[in-house]
């Protein structure tokens, strides 16, 4: 099996999956189209004096403009291309076999006679939904009383079933597990005919609850069907950038009171130096130096989307037990950890027993 690298979504932050080469991917949860950014290599040039470059050869003229005539053919057999296959597009495969589609993973499904070929299926903001990857344009799509068809062979997101009213109901200790979405058969058919299907799956909703909760910060989230409640502030849900965290008594997400948001200012208060970080082999590391911010939280009234507290707390000064690393490259300075269990204590003491 192929090595993968773990990236994250610029607009979402979920994890990201990404072979090796790749340059763009497409979230799973949301559809946004990511560039990954790699550093170029630089190969090192030893010190020494300076190398006088070449002259360059003197070259016929009837060698000179038959290498013209070469490079103007060359052009205009690459703008003829350029016309005929936008840039980015994909040419659509043809298939001499039997078109089927399997299930590789929970979420992705595949074309058996190439994997290039495939969908997600997840749920992102209330909405179940299926990203196609690589299927030609007009490829038609049916589950149930829906259809329609594919409008680009690079990827092209449907929206199935808005499942957003059942969020209130699942439980918050246990908000990743339920899973949600309709239940059915996906049918394709490719423009040359060949046709298949294969049931659906249903996703988890971990990711649509945190977004749109997060919806608390522009008004009030309010579940569908939920129980009207008297100012009974007794309990409080923290979000955190991949998960929440309960303070209080509240079951159900439609029994939560208050929603706390948290987001790191900008203004460095202060430097310090951490030293003594070593890699797995036990050879030393550079000194990481710390920049100290300090975290704002906020905390809202669910159901009127009304701010209800507001703190600023000083950074964390401690170092931190490991070095972030990404691809081996290690940053020599990063910002200071928010000051988790004062924010916790914090809200603890809001919530009303």
């Amino acid at each position: 099996m192929s090595p993968v690298n773990v990236y994250h979504c610029q607009r979402c932050i979920a994890p990201l999956e990404a072979p090796p080469g790749s340059r763009t991917i497409v979230c799973r949860y949301c559809g946004t189209h990511n560039e990954l950014q790699r550093p170029a290599l630089q190969r090192a040039v030893p010190p020494g004096p300076p190398v006088a470059a070449p002259r360059p050869a003197v070259v016929p003229r009837r060698t000179s403009a038959a290498i013209l005539l070469g490079v103007a053919i060359a052009i205009a057999m690459l703008v003829s291309i350029a016309v005929l296959a936008p840039r980015g597009a994909r040419v659509a495969k043809t298939f001499s076999g039997p078109l089927e589609l399997e299930w590789s993973n929970e979420r992705k499904f595949v074309v058996k006679s190439d994997e290039t070929l495939h969908g997600d299926v997840a749920i992102f903001e209330g909405s179940y939904q299926i990203t196609f990857h690589g299927f030609p344009e007009g490829t038609r799509w049916k589950v149930g009383e829906k259809s329609g068809r594919i409008e680009s062979n690079i990827y092209d997101i449907i929206k199935l079933d808005n499942v957003e009213g059942q969020l209130g109901k699942l439980p918050v200790a246990r908000y990743r597990d339920p899973l949600l979405g309709p239940k059915g058969k996906l049918e394709i058919e490719l423009p040359s005919g060949q046709a298949a299907s294969i049931e659906l799956r249903q996703a988890d909703a971990a990711m649509s609850v945190l977004s749109v909760l997060d919806r608390v910060k522009n008004g009030p989230v309010v579940f569908e069907g939920e129980p009207k409640q008297e100012n009974d502030l007794s309990s409080v849900l923290l979000l955190e950038t991949a998960s929440m965290k309960l303070f209080g008594q509240a079951v159900l997400l439609q029994d939560v009171d208050l929603v706390a948001v948290t987001r790191r200012l900008p203004e460095i208060k202060g430097r310090k130096t951490c030293t003594g970080y070593k890699d797995r082999a036990g050879e030393p590391l550079s000194d990481l130096t710390i920049r100290f911010k300090e975290t704002e939280a906020t905390v809202f009234d669910r159901r009127t989307g009304l701010v209800v507290q507001k703190k600023v707390f000083p950074p964390d000064e401690e170092c931190p037990m490991f070095r972030l690393s990404i691809d081996g490259d290690r940053e020599r300075e990063q910002d200071s950890y928010p000051p988790t269990r004062d924010i916790e204590s914090w809200l603890t003491s809001l919530v009303q027993r």
